[in-house]
C-alpha cells in the first residue's frame, strides 16, 4: 500500500504514521515499507535469509564470529522484553496449573519439547500436544478449567494454532503464548504473551534465544518450587541409577 492507502485502511492519520516510522529510524515511508518487507523475507524465506547471511561472509571464521555476535545480541535484548516479574508469573502459572499442555507447531516444537521433558522431573502433569495433527482434537480434548495451555508460536500458518487456543479458552483454561511476533488475533484469547525472538534481523534464524528462555523458565520453576522440587530431582537420579533408565 501507499502511505495514503495505509492511512485510509487503518483509519490512522498521516502524521501518526510518519511519526512512527521516523521513531523507528526510517527517513521516508518507502524505506519503512521496504524494512518491513525485508524483515519478513529474512525471517520467513530460508533461501533469502541464507543469501543475506552469506552476502558478506566468505570464511568459516567469519561465519562463527558473526553467528556468535548475532545470538549474543539477541540474548541481550531478551532482558529488555522479559522482566523477572514476568518470568516469575509464567513459572507460577505452570506450577499452579492442574495440568499443563505445551503446544509448539513447526519450529516451536524445539522449546516446547524441551520444556515438556524437563517439567516431568518435578512430577507435574504435563502433556505435549501437536505430535499427531490428525488427532489434535483427542490431544486437546482433556483441557479444562485450571489447566494451562502454553503455546510456542514460531509458525506462519497460525489458523490451526488459533483454533486450538479458542478451544482451550472455551474450556476455561489459561492461555499463555511465547512468540517472536505480535499477533492481534491472539490477544483476545491469551492471558499474557511473551516476546521471545529467534535471532537478529538480517541473519539466518537461530533458536538459541527461545531455548535460553525455556532454560531460564526451568531454573525459575526450580527456584520457586524449593525443597520439594529438589527432592523430586534427587529421586529421579536415584531411580535412574537403581533401574538403569
Amino acid at each position: 500500500m501507499s502511505l495514503k492507502e495505509l492511512c485510509e485502511a487503518t483509519n490512522v492519520s498521516k502524521p501518526k504514521v510518519i511519526d512512527l516510522y521516523r521513531k523507528l529510524g526510517y527517513a521516508v515511508y518507502k524505506e519503512f515499507r521496504q524494512g518491513i518487507q525485508d524483515f519478513y523475507a529474512y525471517h520467513i524465506n530460508a533461501y533469502r535469509a541464507s543469501c543475506t547471511t552469506f552476502k558478506q561472509i566468505n570464511t568459516l571464521d567469519e561465519l562463527i564470529r558473526t553467528a556468535q555476535e548475532a545470538d549474543t545480541t539477541a540474548l541481550q535484548r531478551l532482558s529488555e522484553h522479559i522482566s523477572p516479574e514476568e518470568l516469575s508469573h509464567l513459572a507460577r502459572a505452570i506450577i499452579d496449573a492442574h495440568s499443563i499442555y505445551v503446544y509448539g507447531p513447526s519450529t516451536g516444537i524445539y522449546p516446547a519439547h524441551y520444556l515438556y521433558q524437563r517439567l516431568k522431573r518435578y512430577r507435574l502433569d504435563v502433556n505435549l500436544i501437536g505430535k499427531d495433527v490428525q488427532h489434535l482434537m483427542e490431544e486437546v480434548f482433556p483441557l479444562r478449567r485450571d489447566d494451562l495451555l502454553l503455546v510456542f508460536n514460531y509458525f506462519l500458518e497460525r489458523d490451526l494454532t488459533h483454533r486450538v487456543m479458542k478451544y482451550a479458552r472455551d474450556q476455561g483454561a489459561r492461555i499463555i503464548v511465547v512468540s517472536d511476533t505480535v499477533l492481534v488475533d491472539f490477544v483476545e484469547l491469551v492471558e499474557r504473551s511473551y516476546f521471545v525472538e529467534r535471532g537478529s534481523m538480517g541473519f539466518k534464524n537461530s533458536m538459541a534465544v527461545p531455548m535460553h528462555f525455556v532454560n531460564l523458565l526451568i531454573l525459575t520453576i526450580e527456584l520457586i518450587g524449593g525443597p520439594q522440587f529438589q527432592e523430586n530431582l534427587q529421586q529421579v537420579e536415584t531411580n535412574r541409577e537403581k533401574y538403569g533408565l
